[in-house]
């Protein structure tokens, strides 16, 4: 007794010097003590189709593996389907042989050390894998307070406003915000939050099998935490839905109040969360703060940080229940394409490879959703840490890998952007494990306009912070306005895209495995051209014009003889001219607005008959989609583009006595020249005239023809009065406004 008592008063005398001298004067605890998320054989099969198991059935594995290790079960997390494969033995000698795993959060006997009761679990031959419930903390640095630092940099630097061209974002698209929160009643982000509809929100807990309870319809999304004891156990609260009643300001009590119309009305506990999500999406062209990188989205915060003593903290335990509200959203029917995941600690690859946290991550790249996470601020190389603290261990979530995980380290500005070498940040995590640098320091972005916890927060509503936390985000933006173009995409198909799409000159060389994030690089990727098939032509050769197959070529050695390396975009189509090139070419085309440009991959003609000046035919399939839909031929051009970013446009040929050098025309289904309007579920046939060695041939050699041709559809001609005028020098403003972004409107891959 009284040796406790002693223990007491020293706690006591401990917490009173630490008040008194700064909390630096104590370590912060890495997990929480005397916990253990556990992975746990038992679970039951599925029941007349039911995905969840049934709470009771659940229950019983858990407290029965608790049991044998004298411990008890604080919370359940809904199971985890698991199939043997190679990569589960590697990770975990106790891998299950198939069927459900139960989750579960357990808490040791009195008195016993967290690895001692880890311990104890893996003796346990029903125990797939236990891990500590770590501590979780914001991957941000220190807010830089530099007046003259750049004003929203990071966008322009990943070439964000290229992109914009062709759309800037929908709402269709749902992204994740697992962090402090979201003040999802900001001016910049209100009109892009996520709501729950009542439908969505009773399916998704009707789903979960009772273990995602509470009423969501209404709110914006989840808030997870747990009343976080000093150097003593958690207890997590029920989920809290967040809003949709005005923010309040808030008191540090009132996170712990545990009245739910309260807790639910707090918005972002630090101010981190927010930042995160105007990166995201803050509302683009409205007249107010800034701009996202998706002008229109939907934001779903789902907070997991908790108040201890030492400030914001998030526990695993309630990261998973995160994670599980965002599974059950999404199976319910949420279109939720990305998350972001600003947050991170250190810890041993054995405890964590084959944990209940690794299953999570997993399960989450396995719904199709790109999991954005960032690398960590320690200025460690993952592969070879210097520094005692990290030896031996690695920054998770982001060394967790599966098919639709991408890890992010953070980049500085550089003379208005990011040069080659020196914009590597020296605090960013990096390595084999770093997929690819983003914009992280001095990113201006959306704050809480009132301290609570953190110190992301200003009376403006706005903020510049640093960190890979803010660079996460601009890979999980980049991403849903990737998904805005086409929701068919796949999470392995955008993830693709942003990872060839990236910019090797910058950050790669032993910083990550791609380099720097290149949204018009990623655009092209995926959506830089259209697909065409080549065909012989079927055309009238009485003319001694000579029909050739044309090729297109795989390799960039091909066509060496005209473009350079950064002038093409290799694709799994073709190789196709930059974009860039492409825009410049056709922007005072016909004086007309143009809708939408379909780029062909660069071709080859060559043939033995093909003589100096001798016409030659190439024709190509392509979808009606490529034309405008219900326009006639007078709605487009089709044109030559050449390297040095002019062009020659090729001229309608009505008939075959007009079968030329530098004409074209189009042929329907049946064979017929095309008349009429384009129909976008037909095909039609391009044929191209062309002399060879003549003035539509760019390589000036004779027996080969090389061409990069595009075809621009004109908006439909309105000729509106608009009302108004302008002055000269409006004028000026208003023409550089239409060649920067309505000119090459939507240059897009359609079918």
């Amino acid at each position: 007794m009284k040796s406790k008592n002693f223990f007491v008063i020293f706690v006591v005398v401990l917490a009173l010097a630490v008040l008194s001298c700064g909390a630096w004067a104590v370590p912060e605890p890495e997990y929480a003590e005397g916990e253990a998320i556990v992975v746990i054989r038992g679970a039951s099969r599925p029941v007349f189709g039911v995905r969840s198991l049934t709470g009771e059935n659940m229950r019983s594995t858990a407290v029965s593996a608790a049991t044998r290790s004298g411990g008890s079960v604080i919370q359940l997390f809904s199971p985890v389907e698991t199939e043997p494969s190679a990569v589960t033995e590697a990770r975990s000698a106790r891998a299950a042989a198939g069927g459900r795993l139960t989750v579960a959060h357990l808490r040791a006997a009195e008195g016993e050390s967290t690895e001692e009761f880890i311990a104890r679990l893996k003796k346990d031959p029903d125990v797939v894998s236990a891990m500590p419930n770590y501590i979780v903390r914001c991957q941000a640095a220190k807010i830089p307070n530099d007046p003259l630092w750049p004003r929203q940099w990071g966008p322009a630097a990943i070439k964000a406003p290229e992109v914009w061209r062709h759309g800037t974002g929908t709402a269709e698209t749902v992204v994740a915000v697992i962090d402090s929160g979201v003040i999802y009643d900001h001016p910049d982000l209100k009109d892009n939050m996520f709501v729950f509809g009542k439908e969505l929100a009773d399916k998704m807990c009707a789903e979960s099998g009772g273990i995602i309870s509470g009423d969501f319809a209404g709110s914006h999304g989840a808030w997870y935490h747990s009343k976080i004891h000093f150097g003593s156990e958690s207890d997590p609260y029920q989920a809290v839905p967040i809003g949709s009643a005005s923010t309040i300001d808030g008191e540090i009590s009132d996170i712990d109040s545990g009245v739910l119309e309260t807790m639910s009305r707090i918005g972002d506990v630090t101010g981190h969360g927010t930042h995160v999500a105007g990166i995201i999406g803050a509302v683009g062209n409205n007249g107010t703060g800034v701009a996202g990188l998706n002008w229109k989205v939907r934001i779903l915060p789902v907070n997991v940080f908790s108040y201890s003593f030492f400030g914001a903290q998030a526990e695993t335990s309630d990261i998973i229940r995160g994670i599980d509200f965002i599974l059950a959203a999404k199976r319910a029917g949420a279109n939720i394409r990305a998350a972001n995941m600003s947050l991170g600690m250190w810890a041993s690859p054995l405890e964590m490879e084959g944990s209940a946290y690794d299953l999570k991550i997993k399960e989450m790249s396995d719904v199709d959703i790109l999991v954005c996470i960032a690398a960590g601020n320690e200025g460690e190389d993952i592969d070879a840490p210097k520094d005692f603290l990290h030896k031996g261990r690695r920054p998770y979530p982001a060394c967790f890998k599966y098919d639709n995980t991408l890890t992010v380290g953070a980049l500085k500005e550089e003379n208005g952007g990011l040069l080659p070498d020196i914009s590597y940040t020296n605090y960013s995590t990096s390595g084999k494990w770093v997929d690819i640098f983003a914009p992280g320091t001095g990113v201006l972005s959306t704050c809480r306009t009132t301290k609570l916890l953190g110190a992301e927060w200003d009376a403006s509503g706005y903020l510049s912070a640093s960190g890979t936390s803010m660079a996460a985000p601009h890979v999980a933006g980049a991403a849903a306005l990737l998904f805005s173009f086409d929701q068919s995409k796949s999470a392995g198909e955008v993830k693709k895209m942003l990872l060839e799409g990236a910019d090797g000159k910058t950050a790669k060389e032993g910083c990550s495995v791609y380099g720097a994030l290149d949204l018009n690089g990623a655009w092209e990727k995926g959506f830089g051209g259209t697909p065409v098939t080549p065909v012989s032509p079927d055309v009238d050769t009485s003319g001694d014009i000579l029909s050739v197959l044309a090729e297109l070529p795989a390799d960039i050695s091909q066509l060496t003889e005209i473009f350079s390396e950064d002038q093409l975009l290799g694709t799994d189509e073709g190789l196709y001219l930059d974009f860039d090139i492409v825009g410049r070419a056709v922007s005072g085309l016909g004086g007309r607005e143009i809708e939408d440009i379909s780029l062909f991959p660069v071709f080859r003609l060559s043939d033995g008959a093909m003589t100096d000046g001798r016409l030659c035919a190439a024709a190509f399939e392509l979808d009606g989609t490529d034309f405008r839909e219900g326009g006639s031929r007078e709605d487009i051009a089709v044109c030559k583009i050449k390297p040095d970013g002019t062009m020659l446009e090729y001229q309608w040929a009505a008939g075959e006595n007009e079968y030329v050098n530098g004409r074209y025309t189009i042929l329907d289904e049946a064979g017929n020249i095309f008349h009429g309007s384009f129909d976008g579920a037909k095909k039609y046939t391009v044929v191209l005239f062309v002399a060879d060695n003549g003035d539509f041939d760019l390589d000036n050699r004779a027996g080969v023809i090389v061409d990069p041709t595009a075809i621009v559809a004109f908006k439909k001609d309105e000729r509106k009065n608009s009302g108004g005028g302008c002055s000269a020098a409006g004028v000026g403003v208003s023409l550089l406004a239409v060649l920067i972004f309505a000119i090459p409107a939507v240059l897009r891959r359609k079918g």
